[in-house]
């Protein structure tokens, strides 16, 4: 999480995503073998908060200018 935040930090945006997905993961799975409450519920909510900083970096990544947008929404079909 820490090469992530500084990643995010430096305006890195899309590997910050992608340690951020890593460090879910990798929290996740120790939360599926961990038998002690504190433990799991430590590792669920940093896997948590991982997806929250994804979400919200996806959220600002500027747009595709190069991407078509949608035309007029009328209902009906151009004519020749």
């Amino acid at each position: 999480m820490a090469d992530a935040a500084a990643d995010e930090k430096a305006g890195n945006s899309e590997t910050a995503v992608s340690r951020y997905l890593q460090a879910a993961d990798i929290l996740l799975l120790l939360a599926k073998v961990e038998e002690n409450y504190a433990a799991w519920k430590y590792y669920t909510d940093n896997a948590a908060l991982c997806q929250r900083k994804v979400k919200h970096l996806i959220a600002l990544a500027p747009k595709d200018e190069a991407a078509p947008s949608p035309g007029p929404l009328t209902g009906s079909t151009p004519r020749s």
